[in-house]
């Protein structure tokens, strides 16, 4: 009979634990989807459907594309806006090739870093984007080529 009763005791202790921590949880449900640099063209737009995947499951949620200009890309200075002209590119795809509602996705320009680079993140209805990174690299301290970033440039033509 004792043993019953610690069997059930300690059922109801772990079930109470289970509902408080499930209950009291305070993470923030903005998260990180992916990541990536300058990667082929068909390995974008999969991480892409992978990302178009993840925002029709969760359609309340918005889709925020974090971009990141370089001090280089592919061994040359880079040209003024040319992460946005990337960057375009990403949400016209979404849009136009995965049927992502327009204003579901957002794209912020966070600076620059070593390294052009973009991260994919959930936002969850209700929820903040994340702060903006410290690691960036002052814009005056940014060379730049001359000359107009041309967007079709820097369209996949798959």
């Amino acid at each position: 009979m004792d043993i019953k009763k610690g069997f059930k005791a300690a059922s109801l202790i772990m079930i109470l634990g289970i509902c408080v921590a499930g209950s009291t949880s305070t993470a923030d449900p903005t998260r990180p989807f992916d990541e990536f640099g300058d990667i082929k063209c068909e390995n974008e737009m999969a991480r892409l459907d992978n990302f178009a995947i993840a925002l029709q499951n969760e359609p309340s949620a918005k889709g925020l594309i974090v971009i990141y200009g370089g001090r280089r890309f592919r061994g040359r200075l880079p040209k003024q806006d040319e992460a946005n002209a990337r960057a375009a590119r990403l949400k016209i795809y979404l849009v136009e090739r995965r049927g992502i509602p327009k204003d579901q996705i957002m794209v912020v320009n966070w600076g620059y870093t070593e390294d052009w680079h973009v991260q994919l993140w959930i936002v969850p209805h209700g929820a903040t984007i994340p702060e903006h990174e410290t690691f960036t690299i002052p814009i005056k301290e940014i060379k730049f080529r001359k000359g107009k970033v041309n967007p079709r440039d820097f369209r996949c033509h798959i």
